[in-house]
Parts: structure tokens; sequence; C-alpha cells
């Protein structure tokens, strides 16, 4: 068979998994919750699977967008969340809040604006990249490190500022991407089928997993085999999208992913408003609209994708601190 045969679509891979990410963020039942949580492990194995060698220059220059979307949208969702959120919903001083922003601290949920939460990808995909760049220079030190990456789910900690231990974690799974574009790898219907049975069982028996506070369920060598397990069935879902002829939806969502992961769940605590304004005695009026999730779901979706319509490609592209291209969005204007 011809190469081009064996190719995945990436791009597809990252639309399918974000669109998940909003999913599951919408307050989904935790059944439902516990089998996408799994589903990270395939957004480390695209940029496995896509890896080329670079210097160490070019290396930080390709990647420092996630620091600066990390730190730019950080700052604009914390002040959104800071200055509309009325005193009594907040757990700590505004001080205590910023700094934990600052230095990557986003495992401490009661002490964080909630709506920065998923920024901590952008932070540990930065480092995870550059601790693969270094560890695969010798086989022998990459190998080592894909065990203490495995084992080192099995000791619960302290999550680490700025995600360096979450960054850890990630690096097996970039050995995966790389072997699999080598070995040419499919996955195929019944691989599919069995893989969904197989990540139903896991995540209903080894419970959610978590990477922002290093969380990974009863188990952390189950939880490992239950993302593997994942990341076929998003390899599948993103072939069949492409069969099905769905895939401009999810070229969208993967064309905007930085603006998406800094601001869906903004836009879904927007939602939210109405009920903490009136909320009265309510302690947790977010879970009060969590539970009803099938709607606050599409109404993300609807939020989302008319700000990718409506608002200029040069306003979206300064929301993420993406200053060169947003020069160009506001010139081709």
């Amino acid at each position: 068979m011809k190469e081009k045969e064996f190719k995945i679509n990436v791009l597809l891979m990252e639309g399918v998994a974000i669109f998940f990410v909003m999913f599951v963020h919408s307050g989904t039942p935790n059944k439902i919750y516990a089998f996408f949580s799994y589903g990270l492990s395939s957004l480390i194995f695209a940029r496995g699977y896509q890896w080329r060698e670079r210097t160490f220059k070019e290396l930080i220059k390709s990647r420092i967008q996630l620091l600066k979307t990390y730190y730019f949208a950080g700052l604009i969702n914390s002040l959104a969340f800071l200055l509309v959120v009325p005193s009594k919903f907040l757990n700590t001083s505004k001080w205590v809040y910023f700094l934990n922003f600052l230095i990557g601290k986003l495992d401490k949920l009661d002490q964080i604006p909630i709506t920065i939460v998923p920024l901590w990808f952008f932070l540990m995909l930065f480092f995870a990249e550059l601790m693969y760049w270094l560890l695969k220079k010798n086989g022998v030190i990459l190998a080592l490190a894909v065990i203490s990456s495995i084992l080192l789910r099995l000791f619960p900690h302290e999550p680490l500022p700025f995600k360096l231990d979450t960054a850890f974690s990630a690096i097996p799974f970039f050995v995966i991407g790389s072997i699999w574009k080598e070995k040419r790898y499919q996955v195929r219907f019944l691989d599919f089928i069995l893989s969904v049975l197989g990540l139903v069982f896991i995540s209903q028996t080894n419970g959610d997993i978590s990477w922002n506070v290093q969380l990974f369920g009863v188990n952390g060598l189950i939880a490992f085999l239950g993302e593997i397990l994942a990341i076929f069935v998003i390899i599948y879902l993103a072939d069949a999208i492409k069969t099905l002829k769905l895939d401009k939806f999810f070229y969208k969502i993967s064309f905007n992913s930085l603006f998406i992961i800094s601001y869906h769940f903004l836009l879904g605590n927007l939602i939210s408003l109405p009920f903490i304004l009136i909320s009265g005695n309510l302690s947790d009026p977010m879970s009060v609209l969590h539970s009803f999730w099938y709607i606050h779901f599409p109404l993300v979706l609807i939020l989302v994708f008319a700000c990718i319509r409506f608002i200029p490609q040069g306003v979206r592209s300064f929301l993420i601190g993406d200053f060169r291209r947003m020069k160009k969005g506001v010139r081709n204007s």
C-alpha cells in the first residue's frame, strides 16, 4: 500500500479531542466524564506523530506561542473572573489567585480563577516538548524517562509549579506517536470496537483521571492502558469523520484551537452569569447549570462558533497573545 494510506490526519484528531474537551467541561455526569477524561493523551500522541527534528532555537521559536497564550489569555480570563464574580464566591485573596496563575499551580482548583483551568495544557505542552527534545537525543535516557514517567503515576504527589511533572507524564505519548508513524500502524473497525469497550470498562472501574492534578484513578498503570485505548478511538473517529465528510466542522476547531481552549470555559461561565447574579443563597450556581449539561454544551458550541465567525481574526489573535498574526489580520482586513 502507498505510504499516504497510512498517514494519520493529525488536524482532525486534534479537532475531535478538543470537541470532547468542550463536551466534558459542560458539566457532564461523572460516568460520561470518566470515559472522555482519558482522551488527552491523543493530543500528545499527535505531537509525537508529527515531530520533526529542529534546533533548540527553532523549537523555542515555534512553540513560544504556547507560553504567550497561557499568560495573555490567562490574564484576560483572570481579570474577567475576579472583576465579575461576587466576593462571596472567592475562596481566598485575589493576590493568591494571581500568584497561582503566574506559577502555573492550576491544580489549586479552589484558589484559581475557574476560567483559566483549561490553560494548564499550554504550559504543560511547552515544557513537555522541551523535555522530549532533550531526552530523545539519547535512546537509553529516553527509555528510562518513559519508564520513570509511567511509574510516577503510581505515587500520589503534590503537582509541581509550571506543570513540570505533568509535562514529564507526556513523554511516553510522544514516543508512541513517533513509533506509530515509523511503523505505519492502523486502527481498523474491530480495533475501534474493542478499544471503546475496553475504555468503558477501565473508565468505570479505574475512575476519571486528570493530568492537571496528577490524578490517575485507582491505578496509574491501568490509566495508562486506558489512555492508549483512547488514542485508538480518536484515530478511528478522525478517519471516520473524513469519510463521512464532517471534517470541515472539526478542522474549524483545530485551526482555532488556541482560542477555543483559552476561552470556551469563559464563554461557558458567561452562560452561568445570570445564575450567579440571581443565585441568592445558592452556594454553587455552576452545579445547578451543569445539571442541564445537555443544554449547556450546545449553547457553549454556539457561542464558540459565533466568536470564530463574527470576531475579526486580528482581535482573536490579540486575545491569545499572537501579536504577529494580529498585525497580519489587521492588514488583511
